[in-house]
């Protein structure tokens, strides 16, 4: 009977049992294999450097932190050297009181002043001024009585120097603007990592998903193909009279579970390609490949673990940059509320004379004709309620960001031991796993044995056929699941392979 058996098989169970395994082990290598392993497939990297090309936030993102390059170059630009010039005629009659007055004025002129500030607060004028002036008086009033000379040239050179004593001393408006401007223009290149962060989380569960559900297709179908192995050995036997056909009616409903559960894990495959592809903002339809390969972290105490993510992950870097911003606006505040203490140095020249070209030369010279002054200007605000505010204000935005970096810390510490606790766990759990899968596929083929001896119902066979495939499943989902968890470590460490600079594309990051 054993021999008659044996060769009403299609396949003998040795040969299947061998090349079941081969698929069962090839899949699961596939797992743990280096990424230098396989020449085809997306890696993590490439995923995410496909997103980072097209992702419309990021785009929007490179363009602020350009905007903010632009801030610090406006503010620069308060050091600029200013400058007008001005030049006009008139001609004006007016009434008189007197019979000897000019009834007529005819003037023109042309200035000119450059005002140059300077980085210490303090700034620097100069300005001229030339003009003609001509009367013109009544045919009855004898030349003896007219002005002379007429008409009359005057030339004006001033240079004045102001230096702010109290408010204003060392320039601190456009100190610590500027200071605003560059913490926030760093702050907004940082804002891009944390950003290119939180897509790297999509992405690693994206990755992971389509990983997962395209072994359980490949896991599938090998249930299918026992299912089908079954119910073929199920006619043979039932050809011979060996089993009723009641029993290949339970193979029958076996194999259309199997199908239809490989139906599932279709369709969900091609959910998380559509998802992938999506996150790729590529065509929908595109057929994907994609190898796991976990980043292998080396695990240390947790105070060196989170000690060391403080210095790489864009969050606490973010909350610096900002934290400088707000300290520089309380100190630009601060000195805005002092009064306002100026000395103001001012030496000129000083020319008159009937000739045109005379005065113009005379204007140059200091010998004779000058004026020198000094002056003190003192101003102040009663109660400045308005400044005192403002510091307030950035106060509080200094205690809250204080807040935000002791949340983030405590946030960064508890995932980082949640994960660590996982992966920990996950070894345990997938080494039990593995185990149970080896115990089911003996369990199972040993009873596969005894059914084609006849001494084994149908329903056991099958009973134990769902066994070994839950075993498979649960062993598959660990795999992932530690994968994923080393993966997520990886971020959280911000040590991500992806996310390095090298990987990615940088366009935007303001140098």
């Amino acid at each position: 009977m054993v021999l008659q058996t044996t060769q009403i098989l299609g396949w003998s169970t040795g040969v299947y049992k061998v090349f079941r395994k081969q698929v069962f082990v090839g899949l699961f290598l596939s797992l743990w294999i280096s990424p230098q392993g396989y020449a085809e497939g997306l890696t993590l990297s490439d995923i995410l450097a496909a997103n980072f090309a097209a992702n419309p936030a990021l785009e929007s993102s490179s363009l602020q932190v350009k905007m903010r390059q632009a801030e610090v170059e406006q503010i620069e630009g308060a050091l600029d050297t200013r400058y007008n010039v001005s030049l006009g005629v008139s001609n004006e009659v007016a009434p008189t009181t007197s019979p000897f007055a000019a009834t007529e004025t005819n003037a023109a002129f042309v200035a000119g002043q450059v005002v140059q500030p300077l980085a210490d607060g303090s700034s620097l004028t100069a300005s001229l001024k030339y003009n003609r002036a001509e009367l013109i008086y009544p045919s009855s009033v004898n030349p003896a009585f007219q002005s002379s000379p007429n008409p009359l040239y005057q030339h004006q050179i001033d240079l004045i120097y102001r230096y702010p004593l109290v408010a204003g001393s060392g320039n601190p408006s456009y100190n610590y603007q500027k200071e605003v401007a560059m913490a926030e223009a760093k702050a907004e290149r940082l804002k891009r990592k944390l950003l290119k962060e939180q897509l790297a989380a999509q992405a690693i569960a994206l990755y992971a998903q389509f990983v997962l559900n395209d072994l359980s297709v490949q896991l599938s179908e090998d249930a299918v193909l026992r299912a089908k192995q079954l119910l073929d050995d199920q006619k043979k036997r039932e050809s011979f009279g060996l089993v009723e056909k009641e029993d290949r009616f339970q193979t029958e409903a076996l194999l259309a579970a199997r199908k239809l559960q490989l139906a599932q894990a279709v369709a969900a495959r091609s959910e998380a390609q559509t998802a992938l592809n999506r996150f790729m903002y590529q065509d929908s339809e595109n057929t994907l490949s994609v190898k796991l390969a976990s980043p292998q972290m080396q695990l240390a105490p947790i105070a060196s673990l989170v000690k060391r993510a403080k210095q790489k992950r864009a969050v606490f870097e973010v909350l610096a940059a900002q934290y400088q911003a707000v300290e520089a606006r309380l100190a630009m505040a601060q000195a805005a509320g002092d009064y306002q203490l100026d000395v103001v140095g001012q030496v000129g020249t000083r020319a008159l004379d009937g000739k045109g070209s005379t005065a113009f030369v005379n204007g140059f010279n200091p010998v004779h004709d000058r004026y020198i002054g000094v002056s003190l200007e003192f101003s102040d605000v009663l109660g400045n309620k308005v400044n005192k505010a403002v510091v307030l204000k950035n106060k509080l935005a200094m205690e809250s960001i204080q807040v935000e970096q002791a949340k983030a810390s405590m946030d960064l510490e508890t995932e980082i031991v949640k994960l660590i606790d996982a992966l920990r766990n996950a070894d345990i759990v997938l080494k039990a796993a593995k185990k149970q899968v080896r115990a089911e596929e003996k369990k199972y083929y040993a009873q596969v044995e005894r059914y084609k001896t006849g001494r084994s119902p149908t329903s056991i066979v099958i009973q134990f056929e769902g066994d070994l495939r839950a075993a498979e499943l649960r062993y598959l989902i660990q795999q992932v699941n530690k994968s994923v968890s080393e993966y997520q470590l990886a971020l959280a460490m911000g040590e991500l392979d992806a996310l390095k600079e090298k990987s990615v594309d940088t366009s935007g990051d303001m140098q």
